[in-house]
């Protein structure tokens, strides 16, 4: 605040006020005008609910277990010691203010905030985080694999000091605690719900207690969830924020491109690409694109069972895909064509692989060269129940009829597919597969869907694909320190996975997300897609 002169000449203030009194006397309005008109507010008035439509309900609430779209609703609730800045993989401190790494790379020690409490009141300090921590490993499911694999324990420094220790260097651990599946911090007063030793997931299913700046309110199954502010949030309420959150349970596309359209929800989650497409042309609309691409969409193919086996049979489907015309006329051109397996956004990706185009000579040049000049046998295919899938599917029925091979098609949920390509006994001939990284780091992405897809959880006997140096420079690369030799690993990886015909990798997908025009502060993670900065955000009421 400025701070008044004072002493100023009794002339000068009896000059000043004869000045305003003339002034006044001037402006008067006859007594017939009425009142002066309103001036506008500068500041545009406020909605205080973002509602969200998705055709996902959350499967859990419980931050140790959630490893899907229940995350749009944990996100909000819990959190992390670490957080991404921006828009990019580079993290930053949340619940930590600070950190440190030992210089052999096995302990990492984080200085946490001391002015942060859980949502009953229990305070958030080193031992919450260790507790929070173990429970995740003993539970044993969400990221809990990914954990298990780098940390050996959590130790506690003092109140506000937490170390972890891991059993070898791990150059992607930083992005692992930032990451939304990473056990966001749950209080330990959870313990109270423990029932049969379950460390309280029954309760925690469907009743939160996280630090973040929403609280579970409600929950009817099947139809929404609504989340009010923590006005405890240590972060605070001043300035534009959203107080409360709805996210309701929509059952497909139209339905939520209709909603979106009416001005009835604010953003959707699962809207399909040519829903997209269409609300580009809408005025009351605005899409943010993805700059650039974590998620690809590729065709895995059975090198173990099935004609597959032989690898004339897969390249032929390789050179058979129309890639262009599934970017440009079914995605729309929201895409690219993929080069190899790791897409142009993730940390590792090469793109000097070979890349395969569309040649059906080629393609039906190798079939007749494997004994199958008119094809004449089938094959079975797997596959997701969303758009994208579906997508990808049609193409690919079409590019195999033109080789002259018919295929048997079964739509499953995401994890029924990978349950399925587990044993040679149920595998299908080819999955129509995706694929993200929990976090930004190339082992999280090559190493995690082959664990995934290829070899892991299953005897040898039952891998989908196998190329034993593709395992043994996968294994090297996630623990190799220096970064050029571990591009270099990942590099020889990639070009064996590509020249194998281990898949078919069609696009890499440019996420769209859509929203009403009004709503501002949205900011695009790859790491946190389908999910919103909601505290960051703000709406403005619409204007007819």
């Amino acid at each position: 605040m400025h701070r008044r002169r004072i002493g100023l000449a009794v002339v000068a203030l009896l000059l000043a006020a004869a000045l305003v009194a003339g002034a006044c006397a001037r402006q008067a309005p006859p007594p017939d005008a009425g009142p002066p008109p309103v001036t506008p507010s500068a500041e545009p008035q406020l909605e205080d609910t973002f509602i969200i439509g998705s055709s996902q309900e959350p499967t859990t609430l419980d931050p140790a277990i959630v490893y899907d779209g229940s995350d749009r609703i944990t996100r909000l609730i819990y959190e992390s010691l670490l957080d991404y800045e921006g828009s990019t993989a580079n993290v930053k401190p949340h619940l930590a203010t600070e950190w440190s790494v030992s210089p052999d790379g096995l302990v990492y020690t984080f200085k946490l905030r001391q002015d942060v409490k859980f949502h009953d009141g229990t305070p958030f300090n080193a031992q919450a985080v260790k507790f929070s921590f173990d429970r995740m490993m003993s539970i044993g499911k969400g990221m809990a694999w990914a954990f298990k694999m780098v940390l050996n324990e959590v130790k506690v420094v003092d109140d506000y000091t937490v170390e972890f220790h891991l059993k070898k260097p791990y150059p992607g651990f930083l992005g692992m605690v930032a990451n939304r599946y990473a056990a966001p911090i749950i209080s330990p007063s959870v313990k109270q719900y423990e029932k049969d030793g379950d460390l309280g997931q029954a309760w925690a299913f469907d009743h939160t207690i996280g630090t973040g700046p929403y609280k579970l309110a409600s929950w009817v199954k099947k139809q929404e969830l609504t989340l009010v502010e923590n006005d405890q949030y240590w972060r605070g309420w001043e300035g534009k924020h959203i107080s409360r959150v709805i996210y309701k349970i929509l059952p497909d596309s139209a339905t939520q491109r209709m909603m979106l359209e009416r001005g009835e929800i604010h953003t959707a989650t699962h809207i399909g690409i040519d829903d997209i497409v269409a609300l580009m042309d809408n005025k009351d609309i605005k899409i943010v694109q993805a700059p650039s691409s974590n998620f690809n969409w590729f065709l895995l193919l059975n090198t173990n069972k099935g004609p597959f086996r032989d690898k004339r049979l897969r390249e032929a489907l390789a050179w058979a895909f129309p890639y262009q015309e599934t970017i440009e006329q079914l995605f729309r051109g929201q895409a690219r064509q993929a080069v190899g397996p790791i897409p142009f956004g993730v940390p590792g990706h090469e793109p000097n692989v070979f890349q395969f185009h569309r040649d059906l000579a080629k393609a039906k040049a190798l079939m007749a060269e494997a004994g199958f000049p008119n094809g004449g046998f089938k094959v079975t295919i797997t596959h997701g129940e969303n758009d994208w899938a579906r997508k990808i599917l049609e193409m690919t029925i079409s590019a195999l009829g033109e080789l002259g091979i018919t295929a048997e098609t079964r739509p499953l949920v995401w994890g029924a597919m990978l349950d399925n390509m587990k044993s040679m006994d149920t595998a299908p001939d080819i999955v129509v597969g995706d694929w993200w990284d929990d976090y930004p780091d190339p082992d999280a992405y090559l190493g995690g869907m082959a664990d995934a897809f290829w070899w892991g959880g299953r005897e040898e006997k039952d891998y989908f694909y196998t190329n034993q140096e593709v395992k043994e420079l996968l294994g090297q690369a996630a623990f190799e320190a220096d970064d050029a030799r571990r591009r270099e690993l990942y590099r020889q990886a990639q070009e064996i996975i590509v020249k194998d015909v281990a898949g078919v990798w069609v696009l890499d997908y440019l996420y769209a997300t859509p929203f009403r025009k009004n709503v501002h502060g949205f900011v695009f993670n790859p790491y946190y897609i389908m999910t919103y900065n909601v505290y960051d955000m703000w709406i403005e009421k619409e204007t007819k």
